[in-house]
């Protein structure tokens, strides 16, 4: 798989506090998602990705070139959306879509503006004043911006904040959609539930230093040993109990009033097999999903349990 980004020991010394070492590999076709609390480092790896700051020391690469030396050939097919956008607000959607794409060269007559506000879901906002907006629409429209001239990879700082659980739904489809497709996105939160299913790789920074960084079904896998499935339904009869319980990967099934609680080994996604099960058996399947978060337990393992002074 062909590297995109590539951080090898990088370190941002700002003198009172240095951010780093920091080593990480993001693959053509990866969603990597960067998580850790507040001040942790996530938005010093971005800046650092861009060009917009110079590690002290250690390289940075993006598309083979380091971006603080060669802008150009290093981000060219990059789109980026930052954090808490600061958007002219007398400008439409629209208007402002077409004075960017204006900027980085693109065909007016094939611009792609209504494409791009439909995949934001703001097609039906692309004449409203952005002083009228949302916060979370303002953010959607970030995004939006991020996708003018067909980029290859789109680097999102922080891209679900104040965006509402609809909007935040929309938009985890349409990056896994773009991710589908070839592309490549990485993206910042400090929430981890937020990046739960969407990203196929995660670096995980703590207090200004990488705590963990690979493929999330490895990491799973390798760090957890076990996950639990929480099954919430009606009708499950023995006979579904058992072909569940037959299934490579899982450990033990227990019957539960609610429905089931199913510990299956980490590193395999088993939930569609599950779910498929009960449905075609005639359950009335009401939830089902891991019993916790996977990212957080990783997480919470990796630090001992000890978040003190995190924030």
């Amino acid at each position: 798989m062909a590297e995109v980004v590539s951080f090898e020991s990088a370190v941002k010394d700002y003198g009172s506090r240095k951010i780093g070492p920091i080593t990480l590999r993001v693959g053509r076709g990866e969603v990597m998602g960067l998580v850790g609390p507040n001040g942790s480092g996530k938005t010093t790896t971005i800046r650092l990705m861009l060009g917009l700051i110079r590690p002290s020391a250690g390289l940075v690469l993006v598309n083979g070139h380091p971006p603080h030396v060669k802008r150009v050939e290093a981000l060219s097919g990059v789109g980026y959306s930052p954090e808490l956008p600061n958007l002219p607000t007398f400008f439409t959607p629209r208007e402002l879509l077409r004075l960017v794409g204006g900027e980085l060269g693109v065909d007016p007559s094939k611009d792609g503006v209504d494409e791009v506000l439909e995949k934001v879901g703001l097609l039906n906002y692309s004449d409203t004043k952005i002083a009228k907006l949302s916060k979370g629409m303002v953010q959607r429209l970030s995004i939006a911006q991020a996708l003018l001239g067909n980029p290859q990879t789109l680097v999102l700082d922080e891209p679900l904040i104040g965006v509402d659980p609809i909007g935040a739904d929309h938009l985890r489809r349409m990056l896994a959609d773009f991710a589908s497709r070839g592309g490549t996105v990485i993206l910042s939160s400090h929430q981890l539930s937020e990046v739960e299913g969407l990203c196929t790789s995660v670096t995980a920074f703590r207090r200004g230093g990488v705590m963990f960084s690979g493929r999330v079904s490895e990491l799973v896998g390798n760090v957890l040993g076990e996950l639990t499935v929480k099954v919430e339904a009606m009708g499950i009869e023995r006979g579904l109990i058992e072909k569940i319980g037959a299934l490579d990967g899982v450990l033990g099934v227990e019957e539960r009033p609610d429905g089931l609680r199913v510990r299956v080994k980490a590193g395999r996604d088993l939930r569609p097999l599950i779910a498929r099960i009960l449905v075609e058996g005639g359950c009335e399947l009401r939830e089902l999903g891991y019993l916790n978060n996977t990212l957080e337990e990783l997480y919470r393992r990796a630090v001992g349990g000890d978040t003190s002074g995190e924030g």
